[in-house]
C-alpha cells in the first residue's frame, strides 16, 4: 500500500513540475517578446535549457549518489522553487536589465536542477512498481507527459494573454510549490542508496562514469542508447521551425496547420500510451516485436508524411508517427529498467540524458542548416533514412532485447 501511495505522489508532484516548467518557459517568453520584440533573445531560453540539461546530466550523478533518489528530487525541485520566487521578483519588479541577463541566470539554474530531477524520478519508477507491470506504469506516465505538453503550451498561451507573462511564473511558483510537498511524502526504499554513500573509496569520477561503462559494457543498454541517440537526431525535424517551413512550402496551407499538426503529433503520442497500458500484458511478452515494429512504423511514416502534400494525409501520417514512436519508447524505456541494477539505475538515466540533450542540441543546427540548403522534404527523408538505419541495427542485436528472467527461461 505504502508503493501504491508513493507512486501516486510521484506522478502527482511530478505532474505538476512538468506544468510548472512549461508554463514558466511560456511566461518568460511573452515577457521577453514584450519588452525587446526580439526573437533571437527568445531562443536562447530553449538553447540554454538544452545546453545546461547536458551539463546537469554529466554532473548528476554525483548528486544521485550523496543525496539518494528522494534526496535528490526533493532538492532539486525545492531549488527550483526558490530560483523561480526569485524569477517572479525580478519579473514583476522590473529588474531584469535590457537582455534578461539575471533572468536567464535563474533559467540555467532552473534546468540545471531539472537535470537531477528526470532520472531520479524515472529510476524510482521500478522501486515502486511490480515488475510485470512495469509497462503499464511506463504507458501511464508517457501519457502523462505528452498531456502536459499537448495542452501546457495552449493554456500557458492563453493564461498569458489573460494575466500576463509575470503572473504565469508567479503560478508556476505556486504549482512548485504544492509539488514539493509531493515528493517530501514518497517512501521508499533508501537501503540501496545508503549503502553507496557509505561507500567512500568511490571516487567521484568513478561515480561520474558508472553510468556510461553500464551502458557500454551491457548489450541491451548500449543497443537502446544507440538507437534512442539516432532517433532523437532524427526527432529534430517535428521541430516547430521545420514543421512550419514544411506547412508553407510542401503543403502550401497557412500557419494553422502547424498547430494542427502538433496537435496531431501529441495526440498520437497518447494514443500509443494508452495502446501501451490496454495491451500492458501482450506488450510485456513481445517488448522485442514491438520495439521493432515500432522503430520500422516510424520511419515508414515519417518518410510518407515528409513526401506527402496533402494537408489531411499529413494530420493522420504524424499521428502514426507519435504512436509507434511511444510504443517504441515504452519498450525500451521496460527494458532498461528490467536490465539494470536499482543502485546504477539513475547513473544509467543521468548518462542518456546528457547523450541525448547534446545530441538534439547540435542536430537542431545541423537540420536546420539542411532545411535551408536541400529543402525540408528531403530532411524528412534524412530522417526516416536514420530510423531505417536505427532498425536495421536493432534487428541485428534483437537477440539482446530480452528481461533477465526471459533469458533464464530459455536456459
Amino acid at each position: 500500500m505504502t508503493k501504491k501511495y508513493s507512486f501516486r505522489f510521484l506522478w502527482i508532484g511530478q505532474s505538476l513540475a512538468n506544468c510548472g516548467d512549461v508554463f514558466y518557459i511560456v511566461g518568460l517568453m511573452t515577457v521577453v517578446y514584450v519588452v525587446t520584440k526580439s526573437a533571437i533573445l527568445m531562443t536562447v531560453i530553449p538553447f540554454l535549457t538544452t545546453v545546461i540539461r547536458f551539463i546537469s546530466g554529466i554532473l548528476a550523478p554525483l548528486i544521485l549518489n550523496k543525496l539518494g533518489l528522494k534526496g535528490t528530487l526533493v532538492s532539486s525541485q525545492i531549488g527550483k522553487t526558490l530560483f523561480l520566487f526569485f524569477m517572479a521578483l525580478t519579473l514583476t519588479l522590473h529588474l531584469f536589465g535590457p537582455n534578461f541577463l539575471v533572468v536567464f541566470f535563474f533559467v540555467a539554474c532552473i534546468s540545471f536542477l531539472d537535470g537531477w530531477a528526470s532520472p531520479a524520478r524515472n529510476a524510482m519508477v521500478p522501486m515502486l512498481i511490480d515488475r510485470d507491470r512495469l509497462v503499464n506504469a511506463n504507458g501511464f506516465l508517457s501519457i502523462l507527459d505528452q498531456s502536459i505538453n499537448l495542452s501546457g503550451w495552449a493554456l500557458g498561451g492563453m493564461l498569458a494573454a489573460l494575466i500576463g507573462g509575470a503572473n504565469i511564473v508567479w503560478t508556476t511558483f505556486f504549482l512548485f510549490i504544492i509539488s514539493s510537498i509531493f515528493m517530501f511524502m514518497i517512501k521508499i526504499d533508501t537501503s540501496i542508496n545508503n549503502s553507496r554513500k557509505n561507500n567512500s573509496s568511490v571516487g567521484h569520477f568513478e561515480v561520474m562514469r558508472e553510468g556510461w561503462h553500464a551502458i557500454w559494457h551491457k548489450p541491451v543498454l548500449r543497443i537502446i542508447s544507440i538507437t534512442d541517440m539516432i532517433g532523437t537526431i532524427a526527432s529534430v525535424v517535428w521541430m516547430a521551425a521545420i514543421v512550419l517551413v514544411f506547412v508553407h512550402q510542401a503543403l502550401r496551407v497557412n500557419e494553422s496547420w502547424w498547430g494542427f499538426i502538433n496537435f496531431s503529433f501529441f495526440a498520437g503520442l497518447i494514443v500509443g500510451g494508452l495502446i501501451s497500458i490496454r495491451l500492458s500484458d501482450h506488450i510485456n511478452k513481445h517488448l522485442k516485436v514491438v520495439s521493432l515494429v515500432g522503430l520500422f512504423m516510424t520511419g515508414i511514416a515519417t518518410m510518407l508524411f515528409g513526401w506527402n502534400t496533402f494537408p489531411l494525409l499529413a494530420l493522420i501520417f504524424s499521428a502514426v508517427v507519435g504512436i509507434f514512436d511511444q510504443l517504441r519508447n515504452v519498450t525500451f524505456e521496460t527494458l532498461i529498467q528490467t536490465n539494470t541494477k536499482s543502485d546504477l539505475l539513475a547513473q544509467v538515466y543521468s548518462a542518456q540524458d546528457a547523450m541525448y540533450s547534446l545530441s538534439y542540441g547540435i542536430a537542431t543546427l545541423v537540420f536546420g542548416y539542411l532545411t535551408d540548403k536541400i529543402g525540408v522534404q528531403l530532411v524528412f527523408t534524412l530522417s526516416s533514412g536514420l530510423l531505417f538505419i536505427s532498425f536495421i541495427y536493432v534487428m541485428g542485436s534483437k537477440n539482446y532485447l530480452v528481461k533477465p528472467e526471459d533469458v533464464r527461461a530459455d536456459e
